[in-house]
């Protein structure tokens, strides 16, 4: 390989060859020494970009302002904790335990600490509010969000964290871009989109939903979730024609989300029925039905947000007995592009067709690398699960009048294992990293993929469950089916367990259901109830995994492990009773005192978790025992699954 050769002259490069060409020179970089105001919010790296040096290369890239407005931090000797706590009250905690968090200014975070009835702003600053805000809103909410600028976006990178990868209602970029710039003071829909994010935010970084080791809970109680729910209520006009648009159409989402979150099923169906209506009258149920003139995100917007909210209306009546509304067969939307969001150009939605007068909507686009692949197929187990609520409801003994209408309209629904072994065809199918759940990283880009390995296992076993019991089964099928739902459960990482939050309680209410049939529909044998106590035991184990975290389930674990003790004593009793009384019918054979127990079967004591050490030795299986209604009183599920798994009294989740 020929080279050239130089000679310095004066620190001058000069060719020893005619061949040589001048060589070009480097480009070099300032060092930035200050981070600008975005990047210090979001604690990430700042550095220049290479097209304009006006502004940082994440600023270009998110397309927004880059600004150094903050105040600079004073050099010298550091304050020392005790003067730090005396000229402020209370030390300042940051939200972010893995980075250095943004500026936040003293005064203002220990008003977040506070109630806006307190008087957090005073007189200028409250004239200074009333030109921020562009619309009229009470003054305990104004002084409350203007107060806490900073936690309203940590707030948002929070839902994007735990919220956005089963419900995935915004783009990324955008809604970021737009809470920066504030933009939500200037909106009223947007406004009530932000803070219903907030409150369903808060909610579950209050339920231990937070990425583990990733931010400082103790930061987020205050304003308390309630109170950005409040807020959002507050701009939601009474008159829902003039509630026009995507972000009030969202906020109800999440708000219905909010209710979900803290168990109260009355704020879900207040806020589903309000989505409901805003759906209507904007007919998103149809693609036709949209504008015309709207861009490539919002389309995927639309999409997503049609089809969060459907798989949320068919669990709602598959897990409270509600009805179904937005029907698949009735709507005419499509699956959203699997297309992570910063690939999302904004260009028109639809070209029009000449000849037809028509428009023509782009198909999505189809990635099995994307996580919506895996977002896209539990959307798939879901339609299966409408379908097979149908069926399951068929089933039931019609009583509105002497003639049926489906009668006119036979359907010959597929044996059960037939729909099931096509759903586990459709999982192998799968990429491998959606069937495995590997431990949470810390990284958004990869653990999203953990929460669809995550939310596709609990989906499946919810769709093993309404397959499972369209059909007769006996008790060991049934504690069976129980077993390996709990075992699906087991393999996921806790991290995401939590990071689902309140929804899982009701998963596992599928499987309370299933028990529950078994111990009310026929007299059990030792060696049934065995298989149902395990069973039992195996919930419990998996609420002391989520223990201290889902406020739902503060003392349920104790709770059920009470109520497996109470029935291993009344077996236990039973058995001694029938023991005085009962000989087994086996010729030649003296049979054995009864009148005392079996060496091994123990009265059991109760270790403090309300677990007991029950052991029956050998099992008599022609010993059958009926339990009594009132001992089941206040068994947590409901026994008929007509009526939903979770029922509208579902004391074990309950404080």
């Amino acid at each position: 390989m020929d080279t050239h050769r130089f000679s310095t002259n004066n620190h001058q490069l000069t060719p020893a060859s005619p061949a040589f060409e001048p060589r070009r020179k480097i480009k070099k970089f300032r060092r930035t020494t200050r981070a600008c105001d975005f990047c210090n919010r979001r604690s990430i790296r700042c550095k220049g970009s290479e097209e304009n040096v006006s502004r940082c290369q994440n600023c270009a890239d998110f397309d927004v302002p880059c600004t150094y407005d903050r105040p600079a931090k004073k050099r010298g000797k550091k304050t020392s904790t005790a003067e730090r706590e005396s000229s402020q009250g209370q030390s300042d905690t940051g939200p972010n335990l893995l980075f250095p968090l943004r500026h936040e200014n003293v005064h203002t975070q220990n008003a977040t600490s506070q109630s806006p009835k307190d008087g957090n702003l005073d007189h200028s600053r409250r004239m200074k509010a009333d030109e921020i805000v562009g619309f009229s809103i009470s003054r305990d909410v104004r002084e409350m969000v203007l107060a806490n600028r900073d936690k309203i976006e940590n707030l948002v990178n929070v839902y994007f964290e735990v919220v956005y990868p089963i419900f995935p209602l915004f783009h990324r970029g955008t809604l970021l871009r737009k809470v920066t710039e504030r933009s939500y003071l200037k909106n009223r829909g947007l406004f009530a989109a932000v803070m219903s994010i907030c409150a369903l935010a808060s909610a579950r970084a209050r339920d231990g939903a937070l990425p583990p080791g990733r931010w400082d809970p103790a930061y987020f109680t205050r304003p308390a979730a309630e109170m950005f729910c409040a807020a959002a209520k507050d701009v939601i006009p009474p008159d829902l024609a003039s509630a026009r648009g995507l972000d009030y159409m969202r906020a109800c989402a999440l708000l219905a989300l909010f209710g979900v979150q803290l168990g109260k099923v009355e704020i879900m169906h207040q806020y589903l029925g309000l989505y409901h209506t805003l759906v209507a009258l904007d007919g998103l149920h149809d693609e036709k039905n949209w504008p015309h003139d709207i861009g490539r995100v919002e389309m995927e917007e639309r999409r997503r947000l049609f089809w969060s909210l459907y798989t949320l209306e068919v669990y709602h009546s598959i897990v409270w007995g509600g009805i179904i509304r937005c029907r698949e067969s009735q709507s005419r939307v499509a699956f959203p592009s699997e297309v992570d969001d910063e690939f999302l150009l904004e260009e028109g939605m639809a070209s029009q067709s000449r000849e037809t007068n028509s428009y023509i909507v782009p198909d999505p686009v189809r990635n099995p690398s994307c996580w919506l692949r895996g977002w896209n197929f539990t959307t798939e187990m879901y339609r299966i699960l409408e379908h097979a609520m149908d069926d399951f409801h068929r089933r039931r003994e019609k009583t509105v009048g002497p003639f049926s209408p489906s009668d006119l309209f036979p359907r010959d629904a597929p044996p059960q294992s037939v729909v099931l072994e096509k759903v586990m065809l459709m999982h192998a199918e799968l990429p491998s990293r959606f069937k495995e759940s590997r431990n949470a990283v810390g990284e958004m880009s990869e653990d999203i993929f953990g929460f669809q390995a995550a939310n596709i296992t609990a989906t499946i076993q919810l769709v093993r469950m309404v397959l499972f019991t369209a059909e007769e089964s006996t008790v060991s099928q049934k504690c069976t089916i129980a077993n390996e739902l709990l075992d699906g459960f087991s393999k996921v990482p806790v991290s995401f367990l939590r990071a689902i939050s309140s929804p899982l309680l009701y998963h596992l209410a599928g499987i309370g259901s299933i028990l529950g049939s078994v111990m009310i529909e026929s007299p059990l044998s030792e060696s049934d109830y065995r298989q149902v106590r395990s069973s039992l035991l195996g919930i419990a184990d998996l609420l002391e995994r989520l223990e201290n975290t889902i406020s739902q389930n503060v003392g349920a674990n104790a709770r059920l492990r009470n109520l497996i003790t109470r029935i291993d004593k009344f077996m236990m009793s039973q058995r001694q009773e029938e023991a005085l009384t009962y000989s087994p019918p086996v010729p030649n054979r003296t049979p054995p005192d009864m009148g005392t127990p079996h060496p091994n079967l123990s009265m059991g004591v109760n270790d403090g978790m309300g677990q007991s050490n029950m052991d029956f030795g050998s099992s008599n299986d022609q010993l059958q025992f009926q339990i009594p209604p009132e001992l089941l009183e206040d068994w947590p599920w409901p026994f008929d699954m007509t009526q939903g798994l979770g029922g509208f009294g579902n004391d074990l989740y309950r404080m």
